[in-house]
């Protein structure tokens, strides 16, 4: 950078030029203003003593005129002249030759000239005119020898205080405010806090209050890019939970139909196998596999939310007191478990079978992460702090903090809390642990479908959950659900049904797309008696049965089908005869009931559907 560059770049150089203008400016004007003062004064003064002088004389340049006395006339003329500013005088007598006395040199130009009249001694007869002409040239000249060594007097001045504003503003405003640009450009300590070494301070002035601004500005412009990264990363990660949920739910629909060919089938190489006992049993553990197998999808479809489940008035204290109860016999002795609840009527909306499930998957989930050490095992229930739940909903949240779902934190809500002490959770690992199959613990010890699994039910509870977890501390998983004012409903324990009688002489009409599914259903409802048609195309099982609607007493049907859904299906059916039983079976339970008069959850066999035509045919059925 040249020389001329740095000092328009300096704040200090364009101070000192602006001052130095200024200020001659103002000494110029002011100069300007008392030298004409002082020449005005200075004329006035030379016009006042040459017409003192002129006055002192009248008397004398009266008497030589009225005398003809020549000599005096011209002594007395000249004296006027040597000694004021008069460069001429004319004496002018009345009818007689006028004379004329100038100053000896070089002409000078006149600047005033006035008349006097001279009068005949002792008497006021008029006998000539004295005229006078002046010249300033001395005043002038004296105010241009004072007006410079007025200039060079203040231009010493100007440049003095210039020079020394200059140097303060540079050690005070410019050499603080380069250093303060540097650091904030981060050229010195990228990071670090500014702070300034200055040579001129007095005390805390706007310079430190500016430091302590962008400082701060810094501190928070930093604490809002962290949080927005951490808010980026944990939208990206709800909206890869909710990909997998709607890849999970589709998975398991299809999975479920391709177990119930084979759990199905299998059920009907056991019958067929009564008299191999050795074969039996394989054909048994088939059915065992695919009852292993239609528990996972499940746990898939809850965690994808294909699950709407009924839900009522539940005490939540009671249902948690009662699974932790129930689980702490199968938990490790080295493991000790602890319930704390604040208050006992928590009521709030929702499934006891699920919320259930989700209190054994956290105690479980806490208890392999302890891998048999010593450990606590402290489960909470209690009113929610709204303090904590409008945090949670902001998003203000450290790198160690998760949160999934949202609630409203203007309802009373109540908090239900999982804590251990088993060292906690790594932050690179904190953002996945509710992704299916996901899992730390290998394939011997886990499917990854436990955490998985609560995320769905507290999606399907309207709920949130917050994961803190410290290292070396342990992990807190805090579950947030509506507190509900509904009167609660005692659960009644389910009845004990005998087995009905599974055979019948029924007319069956079996709708499903998948063409196994339907030929095992058909293969089993004949072998117990019932006279079943299986059918893969909807509209074709619709045009069927149209031609005869009286042929058939009872439908089965599949609900999710390319042409027709099943629970269109049955609405136009029961256009034809309202009061036909519809057996819906599905791989989601959010489906219209409305429509169908019985439904049942995928997988199912050939002893499922006829327990459930037992039940819509025994029991008289209203369109």
């Amino acid at each position: 950078m040249s020389p001329m560059e740095r000092l328009r770049g300096s704040l200090a150089a364009q101070l000192l030029v602006i001052t130095a203008a200024m200020s001659l400016m103002l000494a110029f004007f002011i100069g300007g203003i008392e030298i004409w003062n002082d020449r005005q004064a200075g004329i006035a003064d030379d016009r006042r003593e040459a017409n003192a002088i002129v006055m002192a004389n009248l008397d004398t340049i009266g008497l030589a005129v009225w005398s003809f006395d020549d000599r005096v006339v011209e002594v007395t003329a000249r004296s006027l002249i040597r000694s004021t500013s008069i460069i001429q005088v004319e004496i002018i007598p009345n009818g007689a030759r006028r004379r004329v006395f100038s100053r000896q040199g070089p002409a000078l130009t006149t600047d005033y000239v006035w008349n006097v009249a001279l009068f005949r001694p002792k008497s006021k007869e008029q006998i000539g005119t004295l005229q006078v002409w002046e010249n300033y040239d001395d005043v002038r000249n004296d105010l241009r020898r004072r007006a410079g060594m007025l200039m060079v007097a203040e231009l010493a001045k100007i440049l003095t205080t210039s020079i020394a504003l200059f140097i303060v503003t540079y050690f005070l405003v410019a050499r603080p405010l380069r250093s303060l640009a540097r650091q904030v450009q981060g050229g010195e300590n990228p990071g670090a806090a500014i702070s300034l070494s200055r040579v001129l301070r007095w005390g805390y002035d706007e310079i430190d209050a500016l430091v302590d601004a962008i400082n701060t500005s810094t501190l928070l412009r930093r604490q809002m890019e962290a949080e927005q990264r951490r808010t980026q990363a944990r939208e990206a990660n709800a909206g890869k939970l909710e990909a997998l949920g709607q890849l999970a739910g589709g998975i398991a629909h299809d999975f479920n139909n391709i177990l119930g060919g084979i759990l199905g089938f299998a059920g009907l190489l056991k019958d067929d196998l009564a008299d191999r006992p050795e074969s039996r049993r394989f054909a048994e553990r088939i059915m065992r596999a695919c009852e292993r197998g239609r528990d996972m999808t499940a746990q898939i479809r809850t965690f994808a939310r294909a699950e709407n489940v009924a839900r009522k008035p539940i005490d939540l204290v009671g249902v948690v007191r009662q699974t932790v109860n129930f689980l702490a016999a199968s938990l490790p002795k080295t493991l000790r478990v602890s319930f704390d609840h604040q208050g006992e009527d928590l009521p709030v909306l929702g499934n006891e079978a699920l919320l259930s499930q989700l209190v054994i998957n956290l105690c479980l989930n806490a208890s392999e992460a302890l891998a048999g050490k010593p450990g606590n095992l402290r489960v909470g229930v209690g009113p929610a702090d709204p303090t904590e739940l409008r945090r949670l909903n902001v998003g203000a949240l450290s790198a160690r903090e998760i949160v999934v779902g949202k609630i409203d934190d203007a309802i009373p809500c109540v908090r239900l809390s999982v804590a251990d002490d088993a060292g906690g959770i790594s932050e690179s690992l904190l953002n996945r642990i509710f992704e299916p199959f996901f899992t730390t613990k290998g394939r011997q010890r886990g499917t990854g479908l436990g955490l998985a699994v609560v995320h769905g039910v507290i999606e399907s509870h309207a709920g949130l959950c917050h994961v803190h977890s410290e290292p070396g501390a342990g992990t807190t998983f805090s579950i947030y659900l509506p507190l509900d004012k509904s009167p609660l409903h005692p659960a009644k324990p389910p009845a004990r049904e005998t087995r009905a009688l599974l055979d019948g002489r029924e007319r069956v009409l079996i709708v499903d797309d998948e063409a196994d599914l339907a030929d095992m259903l058909s293969i089993g409802l004949r072998r117990l008696g019932y006279d079943a048609v299986a059918m893969t195309d909807p509209l074709a099982a619709l045009a069927l049965f149209e031609e005869d609607p009286d042929a058939w007493q009872a439908i089965v049907t599949d609900d999710m089908m390319p042409g027709l859904r099943g629970r269109d299906l049955a609405t136009r059916l029961h256009v034809l005869r309202p009061e036909l039983p519809v057996l819906l079976c599905t791989g989601h339970s959010d489906t219209g009931g409305e429509q169908a008069s019985s439904v049942l959850l995928k997988p199912v066999d050939a002893a499922d559907v006829a327990a459930a035509l037992r039940r819509m045919r025994d029991v008289p059925v209203t369109g």
